[in-house]
């Protein structure tokens, strides 16, 4: 059963399940258009639209639909792949990459899917940020989902096909462990037939079945566990769930063995505790596998004290994450003089472009303010390459603007910008020629990513390559003559055709080289030869050598390449490695971002070119996959099939001879729903089976549920959603039903969502009795049927329109008299703007911003007659990660013959809710007007319900939200409490009637003594935010303030609720 929260009482119209176990880990808020509330559920978030839309002010950033996709699939043995024009490739791929994921996951987790894995693939994060398979906006940093729905995949296809690879192994683990945990929907999850596993666990497990392990995950846990912020299982959170749990999955394996992954998940699946299942397979409690994991992590990594460099030890420190108390300082490019810098972080909570004084180490200015703006909505800090131009009076970058990247130009001085948008799936890494006329960049187009060089003169662009392979961090010789790149082509020459029967699935695609080509597309060839991956190419200023990094020891380290002699040497030995090389004109200078104590931050080496070549050993992993290499070696000699364990191999074989391999069937054999014949799926020519996309609607789920408003209490119902594959059209189905339709809750709703203009309709009937103390049993009923229009402009700002037909009844069952009628036809506005940043109870950062219109026309004698006017204004301020303040100023005004009322006081949810009359609440209710259109305005604390009316308002809140206890241990019961957070928080709110009317209580007016805030309610008070179970609870006791100079002050008041900050 799940528990939601209503603000009227009405049973709730929609419900959207957001993914369990996914790969989503930023926090966001929801994108879904109109109305809505977000609260935490015990293993979801449930999102829900409010039934009486003209009431309340929904904000929420938008998820657009820039295309119309026309979408068809192609079917493996196991597997469904949808994709549209232009991603045929890249489909192929993904079906036989998922076929060869699968023989390995079927061992892995010794279970076969019990139906058919949905794989949805964009061409590129653009149109994959379009999606209506989840309603999460995919920011940059998703690189796929797993949603629980219908155990559907969604990924994107960035122009790497080692990205695609990892990405759709990882996912396919969530997907195979979701059918084999809960069935392969959150029906399982929700009847709570299975424990949920934490997050460390399955992400942990995605990352270790899909690389084994690697370099940058070896880094970071070499620097957790030097550093001291290795925390325990329990504690491992944020980007730690990740390469944290990938390593105690590594750790398991060294010591357990690899079969006890596949043990471990069966005893989770016959066990209702988490905790209980890892020991009944591993023997010792879970608590012990933590210390010993993490003494395993010292002993591994502490000897690399003495045998490497910290950054800050061989170069000087630019910046400093910790003091700045942010995560990303990355990104440097040198200006050519090589005072000056560039670089992208988040130091303000988003990322944005800053200019930087090297010689003074102080930040100049901030250039571009990133994600706020349709025109930076993401600055693509994970490809990211800026670039000066030669005078350097400009630079160059790229940008997520709308529906496609751009390429930029900005003019520092005149503070100018052009956009330069070429109709490119992707646009990455600019680097600026230094004749001045000419910007190379990386290009992503239907699943080829190449190099294009964009003519300035000219405003036109180039292919430099063009291929299938994934080309990337172009730069620019001192000459402007050549091209240095990094490819994953291997030893395939330039310019000639591939083989007859080449499968990108077969070809390595994890190994990256340095490649040099001339400016005009020819002469290309391969600088670096290794199995290993490098990046980050620079050219000396005399063109004699190439700097570029490598992690062929096991660590990103700096090499050089005299190009005369052909000898490469190290000229760093760090203990986390260097990335993203700068040099300034002259080569004196050059820039490069490291990780350390968690976070990034840029240093500098003077005379670069001029460092004498540094003695790097082998780190410990790479020296266990060196022996592991020689063992697979000689078993294949003897002919020996061995499986990896706990590092996989890159190979180059060809992967598509065991694609459908016939393993042993361990499990309960297959219906033919669930695994293809060949002749199913493939044509006589051995190519897949193209088919046209058709809408089916399928469950999504069917459960009881319970809700919670502040009229009625709790109530319970059931809830059924249905969609389509794509997410694109959607039925929502909330009842009670009970008796007859007179006395129950119904609630039918469709969403047309695959245009940028997203459409709704809705019919409804709810039913509430309950005992007056003059009329006995009384019964409300409200009933009819809206219709929505939400048109987003960008992802900040919407447009939406409802148009509500309603009809209230108030019946008197025990009394003889008439039944009270009223109906009306509501068109409403709702213009919205939001760049809110979400921190752990609600917005931490950016502004919010609302104007509302609604009016009933009064059409006949039972329509009411009025025009309102809302305006909601909401600013908040990140000091930290921690810190914030939050200001919000909101007002309405309703003008009519019957305006609607305002009744202020008290907060959302209010659990011990009081009112400041005790006949009040009956008044209320028997008052068939001031149900159906009256609102409730929060918070307002030091008061209770209905302690101001009026049919115009006026709200400020401030509020200075702060940590309280980071972790509360209790012992009996054993229960831990983290984030806890507190609050200091100003309301003050005034009501006012400008003209009488039918409702019974028009305006409360109470003044005070000393006529002091006789017209203006003020409180003043503390609070703390705390997660249980799942839901938010907020306990807030304030104080009305009864004169300016606080001298007096009312008595408390204690506010227990639940739901989000606003």
């Amino acid at each position: 059963m799940s528990i939601t929260i209503s603000n009227k009482g009405d049973i709730l119209t929609s419900q959207k399940l957001i993914l369990s176990l996914s790969s989503i880990t930023k926090r966001r808020t929801g994108m879904f258009p109109i109305k809505f509330r977000r609260i935490a559920l015990v293993v979801f978030l449930l999102f829900f639209i409010s039934q009486s839309f003209a009431q309340y002010i929904g904000f929420g950033q938008n998820k657009l639909q820039y295309e119309k996709f026309k979408w068809h699939y192609i079917q493996s043995e196991h597997f469904d792949v949808y994709f549209y024009p232009g991603g045929y490739e890249a489909a192929i791929y993904t079906a036989n990459m998922a076929e060869s994921s699968y023989v390995h996951l079927r061992d892995d987790f010794r279970f076969e899917i019990t139906a058919r894995i949905r794989i949805i693939l964009y061409k590129s994060h653009n149109d994959f940020q379009q999606t209506n398979v989840v309603d999460e906006y995919m920011v940059e940093g998703i690189g796929g989902v797993t949603e629980l729905y219908k155990n559907r995949v969604v990924i994107p296809f960035e122009g790497s096909y080692a990205q695609l690879k990892h990405v759709l192994h990882h996912e396919l683990v969530h997907a195979v462990m979701n059918d084999m945990l809960y069935g392969g929907s959150v029906q399982g999850l929700v009847a709570g037939t299975v424990v949920p596993v934490p997050l460390w666990f399955a992400e942990g497990l995605a990352e270790y079945l899909s690389l084994g392990w690697d370099t940058r995950a070896d880094m970071i846990l070499r620097d957790a566990t030097i550093s001291g912020y290795l925390p325990p299982l329990e504690y491992l959170n944020y980007y730690m769930v990740y390469q944290g749990g990938q390593s105690v999955f590594r750790y398991i394996a060294q010591k357990y063995g690899h079969e006890k992954i596949s043990e471990i998940l069966h005893k989770i699946k016959g066990s209702f505790r988490f905790d209980a299942a890892m020991n009944s397979a591993l023997g010792i409690k879970l608590e012990d596998l933590s210390e010993e994991w993490q003494k395993q992590m010292r002993k591994e990594y502490w000897p690399d004290i003495a045998d490497r460099l910290e950054p800050k030890e061989i170069a000087r420190q630019i910046t400093k994450h910790r003091e700045d108390e942010n995560y990303l300082n990355i990104s440097p490019a040198l200006s050519p003089l090589g005072d000056k810098m560039l670089m992208l972080s988040d130091r303000d909570g988003k990322q944005s472009i800053y200019l930087v004084d090297i010689l003074e180490n102080k930040i100049v200015d901030k250039l571009i303010q990133g994600e706020t703006s349709v025109d930076f909505e993401e600055l693509h800090w994970l490809s990211p390459g800026m670039s000066w131009s030669p005078d350097g009076n400009k630079i160059a970058f790229s940008a997520k603007a709308g529906d496609q990247d751009a390429l930029y130009i900005y003019d520092i001085a005149n503070e100018s910008i052009k956009q330069n948008k070429f109709n490119l799936d992707g646009v990455f890494s600019a680097s600026w020629s230094p004749t001045g006329d000419k910007i190379a960049f990386s290009g992503h187009l239907n699943g080829s990513s190449d190099i294009y060089i964009y003519e300035i003169k000219n405003d036109d662009i180039v292919k430099v390559t063009d291929d299938i392979f994934s080309d990337s961090e172009p730069v620019w010789s001192s000459d402007g003559s050549k091209i240095a790149f990094i490819s994953d082509r291997g030893g395939y020459a330039f310019g000639e055709p591939l083989p007859e029967k080449f499968l990108m699935s077969a070809h390595d695609v994890n190994n990256t080289d340095v490649y040099i080509i001339d400016a005009d597309g020819s002469n290309g060839y391969r600088v670096t030869d290794t199995p290993h991956r490098e990046s980050s190419p620079v050219f000396s200023p005399d063109g004699k050598k190439l700097m570029y990094v490598s992690d062929r020891t096991g660590i990103y380290n700096i090499y050089i390449r005299e190009f005369e002699t052909g000898r490469e040497y190290p000229v760093t030995n760090l203990l986390t490695g260097a990335f993203q090389l700068s040099i300034d004109k002259e080569g004196k200078t050059l820039a490069f971002a490291s990780f350390n104590f968690g976070g990034w931050d840029i240093f500098t080496l003077k005379n670069p070119f001029e460092l004498e070549e540094v003695e790097v050993n082998d780190t410990e992993y790479f020296k266990r996959l060196e022996k592991e290499k020689s063992v697979l070696a000689s078993e294949e000699e003897k002919g020996t099939d061995l499986q990896d364990d706990y590092v996989q191999i890159p190979k180059t074989s060809d992967y598509s001879r065991f694609v459908f391999a016939d393993l042993d069937r361990r499990s309960k054999k297959k219906s033919a729903d669930v695994e293809l014949k060949e002749d199913d799926y493939k044509l006589e020519d051995g190519n897949y089976k193209v088919r046209n996309y058709r809408v089916r609607f399928s469950p999504d789920i069917v459960n009881g549920a319970a809700q919670y408003n502040t009229l009625w209490g709790f109530q319970g119902y059931t809830q059924m959603a249905f969609s389509d594959v794509l997410g694109n059209h959607r039925i929502y189905v909330g009842t009670n039903l009970v008796f007859d339709l007179r006395n129950s809750h119904i609630s039918v709703e469709y969403w047309y969502l695959p245009h940028r203009t997203n459409f709704g309709i809705n019919g409804y009937h709810f039913a509430n009795t309950y005992m007056s103390y003059y009329y006995g049993l009384t019964r409300i009923r409200d009933f009819g049927a809206y219709f929505i229009a939400s048109r987003p402009f960008n992802r900040f700002m919407r447009l939406d329109f409802s148009l509500n037909f309603e009809n209230v009844r108030l019946e008197y069952l025990q009394v003889p008299w008439p039944t009270e009628r009223l109906r009306s036809l509501m068109p409403a506005l709702q213009l919205v703007y939001d760049t809110a940043e979400w921190g752990w109870t609600g917005p931490a950062g950016g502004f919010r911003g609302a104007l509302v219109l609604n009016a009933s026309p009064g059409y006949d004698a039972l329509s009411p007659e009025f025009t309102t006017i809302k305006a909601d204004l909401r600013k908040y301020f990140k000091l930290s990660d921690n810190y914030s303040f939050a200001f919000r100023l909101a007002g309405a005004f309703s003008e009519g013959s019957t305006p609607q009322n305002f009744f202020l006081g008290g907060v959302d949810y209010w659990l011990n809710r009081s009112y400041s009359n005790s006949d009040l609440r009956n008044d209320y209710i028997t008052s068939i007007f001031d149900f159906s259109f009256s609102e409730f305005v929060t918070p307002l604390r030091g008061v209770s319900y209905y302690d101001r009316i009026g049919n115009a308002y006026g709200l400020l809140n401030m509020e200075f939200r702060f940590p309280l206890i980071n972790i509360l241990q209790l012992g009996l019961p054993p229960i831990t409490f983290g984030n806890i957070r507190g609050v200091l928080f100003t309301d003050v709110g005034t009501t006012f009637t400008t003209k009488s009317t039918d409702s019974q209580k028009a305006y409360k007016w109470d003044p005070v003594d000393g006529d002091y805030f006789k017209d203006v309610v003020a409180g003043i008070g503390y609070g703390t935010r705390i997660v249980f179970l799942g839901l938010l609870f907020k306990y807030d006791i304030a104080y009305r303030v009864l004169t300016p100079d606080l001298n007096e002050i009312g008595r408390p008041v204690h506010y227990l609720s639940l739901g989000i900050d606003f």
